[in-house]
């Protein structure tokens, strides 16, 4: 959901020294758009690149986390301007003292990429708003390393009908159970019996998969593959934009979609779509608008009928949109 924010940054400020400071896992899928990028070890900056950094003396410095810890970093680096969002009680950390645009909430009913261009608004050309700047950059896209090598890595082989099956979240309210990924995947495999199957996400998504791999064991003829928690984000996003499509839950997999063009089905359970549903230009998500959603809960808080919002999704529904995009894929192929 930052692209835009990259992207727009570049475009606006281009004499600018672009530096990007992040946990080494996700800096691994930076745009080429920086000149510099600084790895965090774990949480944290290491004291010689804390005293290197502020030698540099920044103008000018972004948070899109809301987290106190990335405000407070800015601050540590001596940064003149430091732009991001009031919450965490991290306000004072936070320059532009007569700008209203201080206080932006990080919720506003409004996407959370739109609501990380508001923090440029004062480099916007006259007449200019941050809608604009949205438009044009909501399909930004980053070109995929090639992908046999990572084919050849993880023992895949090259596949027409490769399908990425994203299990996990980070909040069990978020997860389409497996049960129904099993059931739509048997669907599939029934009209298309050599797909392939390949799992990706954390390490912790693991058990997901595990439940989808165990289904298919027995199954000789089945391609299943788990790779979640072995990828970079950079091999995922190669193995994603050679998929015919993503099935994923509310997720960083989800996301990655939107930098390709690889077609996505997803479901929205305890968020609000609105605000981080994946920027994909060609998806279907599935959102059944239940009196009780948004919930914001990270585990179903009904007892009635528990994580409703996802299992009264049928299985069935989805496999129709799977094999719907496989059926277009393949016209246009044959085409």
């Amino acid at each position: 959901m930052a692209f835009p924010f990259y992207a727009a940054l570049r475009e606006l400020l281009p004499e600018a020294e672009l530096v990007l400071i992040g946990r080494r896992w996700v800096s691994d899928l930076a745009p080429p758009w920086f000149d510099e990028i600084i790895n965090l070890e774990g949480k944290n900056l290491r004291n010689e690149d804390l005293k290197a950094l502020r030698a540099l003396r920044f103008d000018a410095g972004f948070t899109l986390s809301p987290s106190f810890r990335s405000a407070w970093l800015l601050k540590r680096l001596g940064v003149t301007q430091r732009f991001g969002f009031a919450s965490d009680m991290r306000s004072w950390l936070l320059t532009r003292p007569k700008n209203p645009e201080r206080r932006e909430p990080y919720n506003r009913f409004e996407h959370r990429s739109l609501a990380y261009l508001r923090l440029l608004n004062q480099w916007l050309p006259a007449g200019s708003l941050a809608e604009d700047i949205f438009e044009r950059f909501r399909d930004v896209r980053l070109d995929a390393q090639p992908v046999a090598p990572i084919e050849k890595k993880y023992g895949l082989a090259k596949s027409a009908e490769r399908i990425i099956i994203g299990p996990g979240s980070t909040a069990a309210s978020k997860k389409y159970p497996a049960s129904h990924h099993i059931r739509a995947l048997e669907l599939m495999r029934a009209r298309h019996p050599h797909l392939q199957i390949v799992l990706l996400g954390a390490p912790i998504d693991q058990h997901d998969a595990d439940i989808i791999l165990r289904h298919f064991a027995a199954d000789k003829k089945t391609t299943v593959f788990s790779l979640c928690g072995k990828t970079t984000l950079t091999e995922a996003h190669a193995l994603i934009s050679s998929a015919r499509f993503v099935v994923a839950n509310d997720s960083g997999i989800a996301h990655l979609t939107s930098l390709t063009a690889t077609p996505l089905i997803t479901f929205n359970g305890m968020g609000r779509r609105q605000e981080t549903g994946p920027l994909t230009a060609s998806k279907v998500m599935f959102d059944l608008d239940l009196p009780c959603s948004p919930c914001f809960a990270k585990v179903c808080p009904r007892r009635d009928a528990p994580l409703e919002c996802l299992t009264g999704i049928l299985p069935e529904r989805v496999a129709e949109a799977g094999l719907a995009l496989l059926r277009v894929k393949a016209g246009k192929t044959a085409r």
